[in-house]
């Protein structure tokens, strides 16, 4: 591409696209939304790591002690099952109540932006997710049921209990809903004057308390009715119930040969014109992600087969090999360049690339706006993700259910998240596929800073 049209190209860019880019970053709801996603990641790694403790990767069937590792593997799946449901416990208290975190941190952040009071935000919002996700009834705990009890016996131990099938991961779409609603109810009571107010003598946190009481009723009660509605309308639905009906088209779609080929193009098409591809995308389909991962990891403790591909450290671990664009192979093919650019660039970014950062690669290459490298910089990625899609629908590796962190070297990582030996191995193959990739390219952008590297000398 000649200078003439790279500058026209630029400009294009800088006039249209980054502009467009930055504003769809910083809006306000798709913020929040990232910002909820990230506050959850705690409470995934500490349900993944409960599963990772209660999932050794062992078949008591089939597995013989003929070994010490053996022997290790079948004490630790036994124990793990004489245990698991007591420690399961740190599970249900982190990702098996990950939709009402999420509710609580998006509703934080949105009240924040707006110059709202974040804590009354988030009560009200945690108040009218419960409502709709999650109605208390009478019911008997199943470990108070003895064998020979009557049913009168039975019922005497009712108490009031709280379902938590939509707490989780089948809850998630509808604690944005609340989150997003119920903020901005608020706000609307607030702007026009509707809340009440206390005189300037009274201390701030009793002022927010009493400015929270009509948002508080109007959205418990309007939350409220519209359930009873809407259970009246469609036979018994909850909200999560028809929301996830809703959703369930796009869910379908996203965890697709298409939909991860569209995410991964759009991402990498950002990246190349300098915007942050990664953390824009992921503001819209993080949700899915989490939300998958979530379900996978619910399935798990069910002692079923994993759902879903697409997840979170199906990107991490299996796509975005060394950091976005599956930069790792470029990374160590650098390592014995010929350019004395290139080659001091790998050794330097070489550590980093391992933990999946790579922006040192991105600007230091640089990939940006790159006419040499704009096709890998896009094919690597969706190649794997293809590869790794078929291997998991065929099931020759397992599906991914808990969450790692995504700076866990992807090898390990993939190994841990799936509990599969296989998909270590899987990865360095990946890693191979990524160099083979990478190469002509690599050598067409070696061969000219040779060239410029020999003019400069001379």
């Amino acid at each position: 591409m000649g200078a003439g049209k790279t500058g026209k190209l630029e400009k294009f860019l800088d006039a249209k696209l980054i502009p467009l880019g930055n504003k769809i970053s910083s809006q306000k709801h798709l913020r929040a939304i990232r910002d909820g996603m990230v506050a959850a990641t705690p409470l995934a790694l500490l349900g993944g790591l409960t599963l990772i403790v209660t999932s050794p990767p062992v078949n008591l069937d089939t597995m013989k002690p003929t070994n010490l590792l053996f022997k290790f593997l079948i004490a630790w799946k036994q124990w793990a099952v004489a245990n698991g449901m007591q420690i399961e416990l740190l599970f249900r208290a982190s990702l098996g109540m990950m939709a009402l975190f999420v509710c609580l941190a998006i509703a934080h952040s949105l009240a924040k932006s707006y110059k709202l009071d974040p804590v009354g935000g988030m009560t009200i919002s945690a108040v009218c997710f419960l409502i709709a996700s999650a109605p208390s009834n009478l019911g008997v705990m199943s470990s108070l049921i003895k064998e020979q009890m009557l049913g009168e016996e039975i019922l005497a131990n009712q108490s009031i209990v709280m379902p938590m099938a939509y707490l989780g991961a089948e809850g998630i779409f509808t604690a944005i809903v609340i989150a997003l609603l119920t903020t901005e109810v608020t706000r609307f009571f607030k702007e026009k004057g509707l809340c009440i107010k206390m005189p300037e003598s009274v201390p701030a946190p009793v002022k927010a308390s009493f400015a929270s009481i009509t948002p508080m009723l109007v959205n418990a009660v309007g939350v409220f009715l519209i359930s009873l509605l809407i259970q009246k309308l469609s036979g018994g639905l909850l909200i999560p119930e028809l929301i996830k009906a809703i959703f369930k088209p796009l869910v379908v779609a996203i965890d697709s040969p298409f939909g991860i080929i569209l995410i991964s193009i759009i991402t990498q098409l950002l990246w190349i014109v300098g915007l942050h591809g990664s953390s824009i995308v992921s503001g819209v389909v993080g949700v899915f992600e989490l939300g998958n991962l979530t379900a996978n990891a619910a399935l798990v403790t069910q002692g079923l087969q994993a759902e879903y591909i697409y997840t979170e450290p199906f990107r991490a671990f299996f796509m975005i090999l060394g950091g976005a664009g599956a930069t790792l192979g470029l990374n160590l093919l650098m390592l014995r360049s010929k350019s004395k650019q290139l080659k001091t660039l790998g050794r330097l970014s070489i550590v980093p690339s391992l933990f999946n950062i790579n922006e040192p690669i991105i600007f230091g290459t640089p990939l940006v706006l790159n006419t040499t490298f704009m096709i890998p910089f896009v094919l690597v990625q969706t190649v794997n993700a293809l590869l790794t899609y078929v291997v998991m629908y065929t099931n020759i590796i397992g599906k991914t259910f808990t969450l790692v962190p995504w700076t866990t070297p992807a090898p390990l990582g993939a190994a841990l998240s799936t509990m599969d030996y296989k998909a270590f191995i899987w990865v360095l193959l990946l890693i191979v596929v990524d160099m083979i990739i990478w190469f002509p390219f690599f050598r067409s952008y070696e061969k000219q800073l040779v060239l410029e590297e020999k003019s400069t000398e001379e």
